[in-house]
């Protein structure tokens, strides 16, 4: 559950963000339902040619009414995670085989709590937290370290993960929806509290 899903992160950050994003995407295998996880933590999203996301604003995610089914696109797991563990609310993650293991210690330092079934898979609870706490995340993998990254986006002051290079698309990203992302010393950190807005021209992931 390493690699960062690039599709997935584009939809998540056009969730998290103001206004409206269109999304272009090649590989749309089981992003529907990660479309349905963003609307019932109260984004708009339609699917035509492109993905039009209609974001709620930072810190705007409400408590779904329902389990979020990510099965088909086990990508977006690491990447949804993180962001709900700086959002104040409990949702139920569901897909099949994934662990989070590795990224538990991580969000419970954010400040997150956790409850999940035998070697830490999922189905499982995220309960996020009102204060996040910043911090640098060493040792993650490129998607784990991601949804850290996320969860800084609303969270104060700075928070950094060990920066791989197969992040660089990933934080361009980042970058193309107003978070400010700096890399140094080896880490990447974004500090938190951002006006995210969507692009003005369609993002291709």
């Amino acid at each position: 559950m390493s690699a960062i899903d690039l599709p997935s992160l584009a939809l998540i950050l056009a969730a998290l963000a103001r206004g409206g994003a269109h999304v272009h995407v090649r590989d749309t295998d089981g992003l529907d339902a990660l479309a349905h996880a963003l609307t019932a933590l109260g984004a708009m999203v339609e699917r035509a040619e492109a993905w039009r996301i209609q974001g709620r604003g930072m810190g705007g995610w409400r408590e779904p009414g329902r389990v979020l089914e990510l099965g088909p696109r086990p990508g977006a797991v690491p990447l949804l995670a993180g962001a709900l563990a700086a959002h104040d609310v409990t949702a139920v993650l569901a897909a099949e085989s994934v662990s989070l293991a590795g990224l538990r210690p991580a969000l419970e330092r954010v400040g997150a709590r956790l409850t999940l079934r035998r070697a830490d898979l999922l189905p499982g609870a995220i309960t996020g937290t009102p204060w996040p706490l910043p911090a640098l995340h060493e040792g993650l993998g490129a998607a784990e370290g991601m949804g850290l990254l996320l969860a800084g986006l609303n969270s104060p002051g700075r928070t950094g993960v060990t920066m791989l290079p197969e992040m660089e698309p990933a934080l361009d990203l980042l970058r193309r929806f107003g978070a400010g992302v700096h890399v140094e010393d080896g880490n990447a950190w974004v500090t938190g509290y951002p006006d995210l807005t969507g692009p003005d021209d369609p993002i291709h992931a």
